[in-house]
């Protein structure tokens, strides 16, 4: 019998990339692992809403608050990150 091979097509990771899902990583197990049988039923949408704020303002803060720039570098439209910003309050 042999095996298949991979037909997963997606690039390598880039070394930032890893780092970065790496660190996830390890916050989602010790988030649960500090859970300790409590029960979460939303884990998806709390990590969203700890992340996006820092995400958001970050790369405000390393644009110079240039909007146009900020939206670039996140790859999304200026006019949703507007309203991304006005949404959690971050001033831009």
């Amino acid at each position: 019998m042999s095996v298949a091979p991979s037909l997963d097509r997606s690039p390598e990771p880039t070394r930032s990339e890893s780092t970065l899902r790496d660190a996830a990583v390890r916050v989602v197990r010790r988030y649960l692992q500090d859970l300790n049988g409590t029960e979460c039923n939303d884990l998806y949408s709390l990590m969203l809403r700890q992340v996006e704020r820092p995400v958001l303002e970050e790369a405000l803060r390393h644009c110079a608050g240039n909007l146009t720039r900020t939206s670039e570098l996140l790859g999304m439209n200026r006019a949703t990150l507007r309203k991304k910003l006005d949404e959690l309050g971050i001033t831009h």
